[in-house]
C-alpha cells in the first residue's frame, strides 16, 4: 500500500512537469505584461493586509485575558 501511495504522489508531482514540457515544444507567443498600476495596487493591498494583521495581533494581545 505504501508503494502505491508513494507512486501516486510522485505521479501527481510530475504532472505539471509533463505539461510544461509539452508547452515548451510549441512556439509560444510572449504573454502580455501587466500595467504598473495593478502591481502597485497589489503591493498596497498585500502590505496593508500584513500590517493590519500585525496590528490585530498587537491589539488582541494587549487586551487579552487578565492575569491572575
Amino acid at each position: 500500500m505504501f508503494k502505491f501511495l508513494s507512486a501516486v504522489a510522485l505521479f501527481l508531482m510530475s504532472c505539471p512537469l509533463l505539461a510544461a514540457m509539452r508547452e515548451m515544444d510549441a512556439a509560444n507567443a510572449p504573454s502580455e505584461t501587466v500595467s504598473m498600476v495593478w502591481v502597485i495596487v497589489f503591493g498596497v493591498i498585500f502590505i496593508g493586509s500584513i500590517i493590519g494583521f500585525f496590528i490585530y495581533l498587537w491589539y488582541s494581545g494587549k487586551n487579552g485575558k487578565p492575569e491572575k
